[in-house]
């Protein structure tokens, strides 16, 4: 009953987009968990779907976005080198490393993604997941792309918490 509360205001918000329709284009999927912990997420709707923003109210390090769309996402073969600014030996120091695609589940499907940037004093690290499309029980498909900021354990965890609107 908590999940329906939680997300009830979202289905509601988003009446071309939701998951109670039959006609529904973009299935809704949102964190239940991420609810819960955090209050409602903002939403905001776009010309091919939705994105929902999960913010922690008492940490403005840690996010999870989440992007549905009609259309597939542009995707890469290979992930990105990790550019940016670490200290190395007390100094600050560019850096560009390769890097490979990180796996996690959602909803049963492997779903790659990478570090997109190192965190900062202002902002935690940024990981991006590739465009990925997801089926509903009932057979409908739409492609979705997750953002955290956070850690690599909150990207793995929070993924893994993603659920279909009823």
């Amino acid at each position: 009953m908590v999940k329906t509360f939680f997300l009830l205001p979202f289905v509601l918000l988003l009446p071309q987009c939701s998951s109670s329709s039959g006609t529904a284009e973009v299935p809704i999927l949102a964190s239940p968990a991420r609810a819960q912990a955090w209050g409602s997420p903002g939403v905001t709707r776009t010309k091919k779907g939705y994105t929902m923003t999960y913010q922690n109210p008492s940490n403005s390090k840690e996010r999870l976005v989440i992007k549905g769309s009609q259309k597939s996402f542009f995707f890469t073969l290979y992930p990105p080198n990790l550019i940016g600014t670490r200290i190395v030996n007390g100094t600050p120091t560019k850096i560009s490393e390769a890097q490979l695609w990180q796996k996690s589940l959602v909803l049963g499907q492997t779903v790659k993604w990478y570090q997109r940037t190192l965190p900062t004093e202002q902002n935690g690290a940024l990981f991006r997941s590739l465009g990925t499309e997801l089926k509903t029980s009932d057979g409908r498909t739409a492609s979705y792309r997750f953002e955290v900021e956070g850690t690599k354990n909150q990207m793995q965890s929070w993924l893994s918490e993603l659920r279909f609107a009823p």
